[in-house]
C-alpha cells in the first residue's frame, strides 16, 4: 500500500487543532443541525495567555466554524506583551467578567498558567460555558473533579488540550490494535523529552511531578488511551541536572499490565 508523506510538526499541529476545533463544533450542534453548521458559527473567547500553547486560538480566527468574539487575561503583565503577538493582535480584549457575560459566547479556551487553570475553569462552567482545558488540568484533583461534575449536570463539554489524540498515526495505530492487525501488545515504549532551562526551570520545579507533569502527561495520556489503566506502577524521578534548583528533570515510570508493561520517559536535559 502506498505510504504518505510525513507532515510537518508546524502543519501537525495546525492539523490537530482544526481536528479538535471540529469536534468541539459537531458535538455542541444537535444532530438536526449538523448539515447547516455553516450558517451557525462557534463563539469563543479565551482566557489567559501564558500557556504555552495560548497562540493556537489563531487557528481559531481562520477556522471558518468559530469567531473568536474576545479575550480576557487576568494577568496584566502578559496581557500587555501579548497585544503585540500575531496571534493576539487586533482581539477583542476585555475583563473576564465581560467576556463570560456576553450571551452570545459558547465555549471558552482556558490558557492561563496551571496554578489557576482550575479557577478559571470552574468560572466559565458556572457561567454555562463549555470550555477547552489546555493541560495538565491543574493542581488538584479533586477541584478538577468537581468541575467535571459540574460539567455533566449542566451538560457542558470539558474538553482536555492534550496534543496527540487526533495525529493520524496514533489513530492508525489505535485500528489496528483494535482491529487484532498487530497482535496482542506485550511492550510499549515511549519518551518525550527537551531542553528546559531558566526561569522555565524555576517555574516548573514547585510541582512534584517536574518533567513528568509537564512533558510525560501527554505519553500517560496515550498509553491509558492504548492499555488502559496499569495494575501498577513504578516510577524513577531524578534530578540530573547541574542547575541548584529541585526539578525533577530526568524522569521514568513503568506501567505495568496483566500482559504487558509500558516505559515513560520524560527529561528537561536532551539534547
Amino acid at each position: 500500500m502506498p505510504i504518505a508523506a510525513p507532515i510537518s510538526r508546524r502543519t501537525f499541529h495546525k492539523t490537530n487543532a482544526l481536528v479538535l476545533a471540529s469536534t468541539l463544533w459537531q458535538t455542541l450542534l444537535p444532530k438536526t443541525q449538523a448539515k447547516v453548521f455553516h450558517k451557525r458559527k462557534i463563539k469563543i473567547g479565551q482566557i489567559g495567555t501564558e500557556h504555552g500553547h495560548a497562540s493556537k486560538i489563531s487557528v481559531y480566527r481562520k477556522s471558518e466554524e468559530y469567531e473568536v468574539i474576545g479575550i480576557a487575561d487576568p494577568n496584566p503583565i502578559p496581557n500587555q506583551r501579548s497585544r503585540s503577538h500575531p496571534a493576539f493582535r487586533d482581539l477583542n480584549w476585555m475583563s473576564t467578567e465581560q467576556l463570560l457575560n456576553q450571551t452570545d459566547l459558547d465555549a471558552v479556551l482556558i490558557e492561563t498558567d496551571v496554578h489557576s487553570s482550575l479557577n478559571f475553569a470552574e468560572q466559565c462552567i458556572a457561567a454555562g460555558k463549555h470550555i477547552h482545558l489546555d493541560k495538565p488540568a491543574g493542581e488538584s484533583l479533586p477541584h478538577f473533579e468537581r468541575i467535571l461534575n459540574a460539567a455533566r449536570e449542566k451538560k457542558l463539554l470539558v474538553q482536555m488540550g492534550y496534543m496527540y489524540r487526533f495525529n493520524p498515526a496514533w489513530i492508525l495505530l489505535k485500528q489496528l490494535y483494535i482491529s487484532g492487525a498487530i497482535g496482542e501488545i506485550f511492550e510499549v515504549q515511549t519518551v518525550m523529552s527537551k531542553v528546559i532551562s531558566g526561569e522555565d526551570r524555576k517555574a516548573l520545579s514547585t510541582y512534584p511531578g517536574g518533567t513528568m507533569f509537564e512533558l510525560g502527561c501527554h505519553l500517560i495520556d496515550l498509553v491509558i488511551d492504548l492499555l488502559g489503566y496499569p495494575s501498577a506502577i513504578t516510577p524513577y524521578a531524578l534530578h540530573s541536572g547541574s542547575q541548584q534548583d529541585q526539578l525533577l528533570d530526568n524522569m521514568l515510570a513503568v506501567f505495568q499490565y496483566p500482559k504487558a508493561t509500558a516505559t515513560i520517559k520524560s527529561s528537561a536535559l536532551e539534547v
